[in-house]
């Protein structure tokens, strides 16, 4: 998962550019506005160019924003515009890491940006009972997004409220594990072509547990439940849907097409499922309480359901919505960069051994305090295949960007992701390296990198809320999954990801599991 409320991926490590220094523009920050060259000379492509380009036998059919995105970073430099069409406004896009610096260092209290106007539009305009004045924390803006994340940050970025799952995640791990055993060829030990639906329905699982106070099953023990694969199919889907309506061109805001009204439907199932399992929890709740039963009353849902119940009905929702594809998409890139050298993968798995002496040792909040290499190898595998272009802002004030002047109102793409793969940021960009997070243990230093070049949970107020919960359940099934097998990757991986929304796999991930004899 990453439940990002604040920024919005649209970007992958998959698209492979070799750019051209002659075209790059070093980036500079005019403290005098009056220096500045206008708008209108921002370099950009005409709108009908832009929308050929995505169309059938366009340059860029078939190809995800990102990509396009980088291909402009080439051909115009480090600022560009992305034409605005069908009521969409222009995008103004940087990569220049002093502006979005200044972007960040800027925003105020309550961040601006661009949302889905398409999910907007269902809950303000197709479900108002359900949503009523309040669109939620991924979609609010301005004091109503503030009074919402004033109201649940205690509860989603605090470590002590996550202390209760992790013992119910390590069971649905073990559960994973098993699963992994059933499926993978008996003489191959390698896991079938569709094993991203098997990650994803682990990291449903996981979420659906924080999100709705319950254990679904769909890995094993209630695979086919309708009401859990209803919401299964809302994750996988939802977001292919968002990315036709509200990233490229379309005709939705003047008659419903057919995506649109497919994505009508499946929110409206989302919902009513939403409702009848929250309903049902807080009936088995009181019943238990009304017995004398042990209730968890710290649970992130009943600490949300305290706060408001309505809040809690979107929050959980939203935690599935945002999470699933954002958080299965991590775990198998960190599963498919420690396959791909397993040189680091042992050494991964020489620092779990201390803390997992079994392969059933049970993880709780003093055996994962002590995991640099774990912590180092997640980030570097949120680099190597980062999970989204940057993140999306509105500008409040006037500002120079890259030597132009960007007026007040501008939708902006801090398009920080992609320097992640850049050599001049990164040395060495194109090998895994976690040893780049980890301080030198000859010198005790760090390696310098740009804070503003690694931001994959966004900066600042609108960070992203779900961080803590990506860590823990990510860091739960690496440390479960690599103390239990060796993982190997006997294919070419050179474009394991495409993009579109988020990335999404391009390829079959048939790992290899082999059993570890202790």
């Amino acid at each position: 998962m990453i439940i990002n409320t604040c920024r919005v991926p649209i970007s992958s490590g998959s698209f492979q550019i070799v750019r051209k220094a002659s075209v790059h523009v070093q980036s500079q920050v005019y403290s005098n506005a009056t220096e500045a060259k206008p708008y209108s000379e921002i370099p950009r492509p005409g709108k009908l160019e832009f929308m050929r380009a995505f169309m059938p036998g366009g340059e860029f059919y078939d190809y995800s924003i990102v990509d396009y995105a980088t291909a402009m970073r080439n051909r115009y430099g480090d600022i560009f515009i992305i034409p605005g069409m069908f009521g969409k406004k222009d995008w103004v896009t940087t990569f220049s890491t002093k502006d979005i610096e200044m972007v960040f260092r800027n925003e105020g209290v309550w961040p601006n940006r661009d949302t889905f106007a398409s999910l907007t539009y269902f809950r303000k305009h197709i479900r108002p009972d359900i949503y009523g004045e309040s669109v939620g924390l991924v979609l609010s803006q301005e004091e109503e997004w503030g009074k919402l994340r004033s109201a649940l940050n205690p509860i989603f970025m605090q470590p002590k409220g996550l202390k209760a799952y992790y013992e119910p995640l390590s069971n649905i791990n073990n559960e994973f594990i098993e699963r992994i055993k059933e499926i993978r060829d008996a003489k191959t030990l390698e896991v079938p072509e569709d094993f991203t639906e098997e990650i994803n329905r682990l990291i449903f699982d996981s979420l659906a547990l924080v999100a709705f106070d319950r254990e679904m099953g769909l890995i094993r023990r209630n695979r086919n439940n309708p009401e859990a694969l209803t919401m299964f199919k809302m994750t996988r889907d939802i977001l292919k849907y968002v990315f036709k309506l509200d990233m490229q061109p379309s005709l939705w805001r003047v008659f419903p097409t057919p995506t649109y009204k497919k994505m009508m439907k499946l929110l409206n199932e989302s919902v009513e499922v939403t409702q009848k399992w929250l309903k049902e929890t807080q009936d088995t709740l009181e019943a238990r309480r009304l017995a004398g039963g042990e209730v968890n009353n710290n649970s992130m849902l009943q600490r949300m359901m305290a706060v408001d119940p309505k809040m809690a009905t979107i929050m959980s929702l939203d935690i599935l919505f945002v999470g699933v594809d954002a958080t299965s998409n991590l775990l198998s890139a960190v599963l498919l960069c420690l396959a791909k050298n397993p040189e680091k993968q042992a050494e991964l798995r020489k620092e779990l051994l201390k803390i997992m002496p079994t392969k059933d040792t049970s993880l709780n909040e003093d055996t994962m305090k002590d995991m640099p290499y774990l912590r180092a190898v997640i980030k570097e595998a949120l680099r190597y295949y980062p999970n989204g272009l940057g993140n999306l802002r509105t500008i409040p004030t006037d500002v120079t960007l890259s030597g132009y002047n960007v007026p007040k109102g501008s939708s902006l793409v801090l398009a920080f992701n992609v320097l992640m793969q850049d050599n001049s940021y990164y040395p060495e960009a194109d090998k895994f390296l976690p040893e780049r997070w980890l301080r030198n243990p000859e010198s005790g230093k760090k390696t310098p990198i740009s804070p503003f070049s690694f931001l994959p949970f966004g900066f600042g107020p609108r960070m992203c809320i779900g961080k803590r919960l990506v860590d823990l359940e990510v860091e739960t099934s690496v440390a479960k999954l690599i103390r239990n097998f060796q993982v190997e990757f006997n294919y070419d991986a050179s474009r394991p990801y495409r993009t579109f929304f988020l990335m999404e796999p391009a390829i079959p991930f048939r790992f290899k599991f082999t059993d570890l004899d202790n």
